[in-house]
C-alpha cells in the first residue's frame, strides 16, 4: 500500500509541474517570448485590381518639383526599359523655398559646401542658360503654409539667403505601356512608397519621349 501511495503522490506532483509549466497546452494561444508578436508588421498586398491587370497602359503620377526628382529615381531602379514615358498633365501654383542666383558656379558651390556644415542635404544646383542658373533650390511645395514653415526652419539654422517665391510648374506622369502582372506588382509597391500619388488604368493615347 505504502509503494502505490508514494507511486499515486509522484504522479500527481508530476502531473502539476507538466500543467503549471504550460507544455502540451492546447489552446495554441501562447506565442514563444522571442517572436514579440507586437513587433509584427504585415506588409500591404501588391495584387493587381482588374482595372489595372486589364490596362493597356499604366498611368504613375503626378509629381512636381522635388518628388518629380525623387519618382525619377525610384522608377529608374526598376529597370523597366524605353517603353517608359513621362507627359504633362498640367500645371500647377507651387511655392519654392530657394537661394537666389550667385554670380559663379564656384560661388554656388562654396554655398553649396556651407549648406551641407549647416546640416541641409536636400538641394539642387541649378545650372542652365535661365536666368535662374546659379540658383540653389532648396525645395518645392504645393502649400504656402508649408513653404513657410520650411523657409522658418532653413532660416533657423543659418541660412539667411534664403526666400520663397511662388511659380507655375508642371504637373509630370509617368506611362508604361503593356505591363505585364510582374511590372504591375512592382509598380504598385512603388507607388505605396509615394503617399498622394496615383497608379491608374491609362488609354495610351499619350506620344512621349522616353526616358
Amino acid at each position: 500500500m505504502k509503494a502505490l501511495f508514494f507511486l499515486l503522490l509522484f504522479a500527481n506532483v508530476a502531473f502539476a509541474i507538466y500543467v503549471q509549466s504550460g507544455v502540451g497546452s492546447s489552446s495554441g494561444s501562447s506565442l514563444p517570448a522571442e517572436l514579440h508578436p507586437e513587433k509584427i508588421r504585415l506588409l500591404p498586398a501588391a495584387t493587381p485590381t482588374p482595372a489595372l491587370a486589364a490596362a493597356a497602359c499604366l498611368e504613375w503620377g503626378s509629381f512636381i518639383g522635388t518628388d518629380l526628382q525623387r519618382a525619377e529615381t525610384a522608377i529608374a531602379k526598376l529597370q523597366l526599359g524605353d517603353s517608359l514615358n513621362r507627359h504633362m498633365v498640367g500645371e500647377v501654383p507651387a511655392y519654392w523655398v530657394h537661394i537666389p542666383p550667385l554670380k559663379t558656379k564656384y560661388d554656388a558651390a562654396k554655398k553649396i559646401e556651407e549648406l551641407k556644415k549647416l546640416g541641409v542635404t536636400s538641394y539642387f544646383h541649378i545650372q542652365d542658360n535661365s536666368e535662374w542658373n546659379n540658383a540653389i533650390s532648396l525645395d518645392i511645395f504645393r502649400s504656402e503654409e508649408t513653404a513657410r514653415k520650411f523657409l522658418a526652419e532653413m532660416r533657423s539654422k543659418g541660412i539667411r539667403s534664403a526666400i520663397m517665391g511662388e511659380r507655375s510648374l508642371k504637373q509630370m506622369a509617368f506611362v508604361l505601356p503593356r505591363p505585364t502582372e510582374d511590372v504591375i506588382e512592382k509598380m504598385i509597391r512603388l507607388q505605396q512608397e509615394f503617399p498622394g500619388s496615383e497608379l491608374k488604368a491609362s488609354g495610351c493615347e499619350v506620344a512621349a519621349p522616353s526616358l
